[in-house]
């Protein structure tokens, strides 16, 4: 399997140490550190997952393995990254790239005892080479990926530990999903995004600029984008939208940022404006139409000019306790002991950690004496990251539960029976044994 499972690049683009890409760090986190949704999106991120993994499966059988084709109609044919930009693709998530080392440079990376459905999961059997991978697959839950793995058993599901290619060839993971996807709520970066996305296939472009035909310059399809979204550039120059806003760092980007090149290396004349997209991906209207590619490409590495951000929205950030928290659901395990590296603890150990993780030190693992630290909160007043105290017997008086309030009436805390849970206020049992509450920081 290792001498059969070979890289697309070499057959379908330029030899890509030509491509200047840096240094990928692929070292392993410790065992305890939770990868973090910071975008409060992970009900459509599973949900998004399963589609993904459903229409992947339906291509077992269907499609078969080519280093020299990429046909993305019946007879499908795809090497193992083209399978995956294949599939992303076709259910509205753009990777921008048919490169697994591309791919390896976007999202966060994932330990490999945190894998979840949807994560791309990367290999390299020969570490000698100057290719950083040379397979990548999509992880489906149970251990599982599937993969369009060679020519002779074309897409398959396979157990990460089944055989010793995966075991000794597994290089890193990564975790695209919540980047790819909306913001909840969606910033207005995110709003540009998908506006810029669905317009794709409907405009024209031109050396005219008309919203009735839906013709656009290529600065022209940028200032309609974001006046669909209620921000007016005011030109449909390019060297007019270079001068707006303010300068933002090529390492600072965000969803919705301009970003500009030159057509000539040395040249500082905006020649091109593409609307970054988020996680190393650009959205770049064209003569011959509007098109996604990733910023990573040698290409606009050598053309680079500078980038301009345009949205002044204020975005209340998501409370970084609370996204741990939901990120938790699921792996915690109630137990009368702390233990970080199988994450069993009590309700107040669970608080202690889950701050603990963002840098702040409540100092006692015990739900009454963490009772006395920080400033009181009345009930009505509860903002998302507070601790909530509770009592177990129903008195509402004696403190010996917490848990870590989220916003809109709900507390995520442990419990005996169901673990981790994230619950409203309202229950009964809240309002029973609801003591008090702590604003921590």
């Amino acid at each position: 399997m290792k001498k059969q499972i070979i890289t697309t690049t070499a057959a379908l683009m330029l030899a890509f140490s030509s491509f200047g890409i840096p240094a990928i760090n692929v070292s392993k986190a410790s065992a305890a550190t939770i990868v973090q949704n910071t975008y409060n999106n992970q009900a459509a991120v599973d949900a998004k997952a399963d589609q993904l993994i459903a229409y992947a499966k339906d291509l077992i059988g269907k499609a078969t393995y080519s280093t020299t084709e990429y046909k993305r109609t019946y007879p499908y044919k795809f090497s193992c990254a083209t399978f995956m930009n294949f599939i992303f693709e076709k259910n509205g998530v753009d990777l921008a790239t048919y490169n697994e080392n591309y791919m390896m440079q976007q999202g966060v990376y994932v330990p490999k005892d945190q894998l979840q459905k949807g994560d791309l999961v990367f290999f390299d059997a020969n570490r000698t080479d100057t290719e950083p991978a040379d397979h990548v697959g999509m992880y489906i839950g149970d251990n599982k990926i599937i993969h369009m793995a060679d020519s002779v058993q074309n897409i398959i599901i396979s157990d990460l530990d089944s055989k010793a290619y995966y075991t000794d060839n597994y290089l890193t993971a990564r975790r695209v999903l919540p980047t790819l996807l909306a913001a909840n709520p969606a910033t207005q970066g995110d709003k540009i995004v998908d506006t810029s996305y669905s317009l794709i296939n409907q405009v024209t472009m031109g050396s005219t600029n008309d919203e009735q035909s839906m013709t656009f310059t290529d600065p022209g399809f940028v200032n309609y984008t974001f006046k669909k979204n209620g921000i007016d550039l005011g030109t449909n120059s390019v060297t007019e939208q270079m001068k707006l806003g303010s300068a933002v760092a090529k390492d600072q980007l965000k969803k919705g940022d301009l970003v500009f090149f030159t057509n000539s290396v040395g040249s500082t004349t905006p020649g091109i404006v593409a609307i970054y997209a988020g996680d190393q991906r650009l959205i770049v209207p064209t003569s011959s139409g509007v098109v996604t590619r990733v910023i990573l490409f040698d290409w606009y590495a050598q053309h680079y000019l500078t980038a301009r951000r345009v949205i002044t929205e204020s975005v209340t950030p998501v409370n970084p306790v609370v996204s741990l928290a939901e990120n938790l659901i699921g792996k915690v395990k109630f137990g009368y002991t702390y233990d970080e590296n199988t994450l069993t603890f009590t309700g107040a150990g669970f608080v202690y950690y889950t701050f603990k993780q963002n840098g702040i030190d409540l100092q006692t693992k015990l739900a009454s004496r963490q009772a006395e630290l920080g400033t009181f909160v009345a009930k009505d007043n509860l903002q998302p990251g507070d601790v909530i105290y509770f009592s177990l017997d129903g008195s509402g008086t004696k403190i010996t539960d917490a848990g870590i309030y989220a916003g809109n009436n709900e507390v995520i805390h442990l419990t005996t029976k169901s673990g981790l849970v994230k619950e409203t206020l309202s229950t009964t049992w809240a309002q029973q044994n609801y003591v008090t509450a702590r604003h921590m920081n």
